[in-house]
């Protein structure tokens, strides 16, 4: 019976070897300890906390907080190793998780980094733009503490939104995912005086030649789809003294019918590549926003390729909106 099959071997990656060898190119000196610690969390985590569709504890997520980790020591070169890192693990995974997980991921990190507790990085100007903003709009919620969550959310989109190209922002309708986007976009224009401009897109709403483009088998003329063509223009280069940010947001449910093809552009390649040939590179001022209830029929493959944050209804819910 085995004579008539073909064998392939599968290998796990050696997180241990690569987060080590990652923390070295960094310039961490004590990089043989810290990717140890780092893995047990990650280990613990994926063992201990609740079952969600978007968690991900796997090499991609990894290496993106090893990204920031580096950032932040060349940031802080003064600061500890271990409170870098910690930082860093802190930061980019609290915004994914749901509100019973929080307290359980920082027993964890407690666990394994004892009596450290590193302020966040305030970037308070931005957060200034923001409190500004949702006065203006009558955003603000009557609770300090709840208002306090709404602009922390605020904030770490913005934070993973500098380290991944591509967020999803998860939660159930009503949560305030179009508001925490919004409201983003309106701070970094002030902040910044770079407008943002975003393109809205329901991919479930048209055909998938309708999304990606046509190519006709008989005259191979090429048709644009609703997708490839806001994806040329957002991706076309700036004008010169006038920069703009543009963000492209996929409003509706993710599944693997029309969101694999993204792939490409999603990973480290930021490449769309459509059925005549053309091959798009994602630019730097260009962004990828998904707004989702929850990614029950997204594939692994595709949630571990981008940065995530949780809208959790029970830190906020419809209450500031309301009023």
């Amino acid at each position: 019976l085995k004579a008539l099959f073909r064998p392939v071997t599968m290998v796990v990656p050696e997180l241990l070897m690569i987060c080590e060898n990652m923390l070295m190119s960094e310039g961490f000196t004590l990089a043989k300890v810290l990717a140890k610690k780092m893995t047990t969390l990650y280990k613990l985590a994926k063992e201990q906390l609740s079952q969600q569709y978007h968690y991900d504890f796997g090499l991609r997520a990894l290496k993106s907080v090893l990204v920031m980790a580096g950032t932040l020591k060349r940031n802080y070169a003064d600061m500890p190793e271990d409170l870098v890192l910690m930082r860093a693990l802190r930061d980019m995974n609290m915004p994914k998780f749901v509100f019973e997980d929080v307290p359980l991921f920082k027993g964890l990190i407690k666990d394994l980094f004892p009596g450290l507790d590193p302020q966040r990085v305030g970037y308070e100007d931005l957060k200034e733009k923001v409190i500004e903003y949702m006065d203006l709009n009558g955003y603000r919620h009557s609770d300090e503490d709840s208002f306090a969550d709404q602009v922390n959310k605020i904030i770490q989109l913005y934070e993973t939104t500098l380290t991944r190209h591509t967020t999803m922002v998860v939660g159930p309708t009503g949560a305030g995912k179009s508001v925490i986007i919004n409201t983003l976009a309106a701070a970094i224009k002030e902040w910044t005086d770079e407008p943002v401009r975003i393109d809205i897109i329901n991919a479930k709403m048209v055909t998938l030649h309708e999304l990606y483009g046509l190519l006709d088998p008989v005259s191979r003329d090429w048709t644009d789809g609703l997708l490839s063509k806001i994806f040329k223009e957002a991706n076309q280069d700036q004008i010169p003294g006038k920069p703009e940010q543009r963000w492209i947001c996929y409003d509706g449910d993710v599944d693997a019918i029309w969101v694999e093809d993204m792939n490409s552009v999603m990973d480290d390649n930021k490449i769309l590549t459509l059925a005549n040939g053309d091959r798009i590179r994602l630019q730097r001022h260009c962004k990828m926003l998904f707004e989702v209830f929850d990614l029950q029929y997204a594939s692994p493959a595709t949630i571990s390729r981008c940065g995530m944050v949780y809208v959790d209804p029970k830190n906020l819910g419809y209450a500031p909106y309301y009023q």
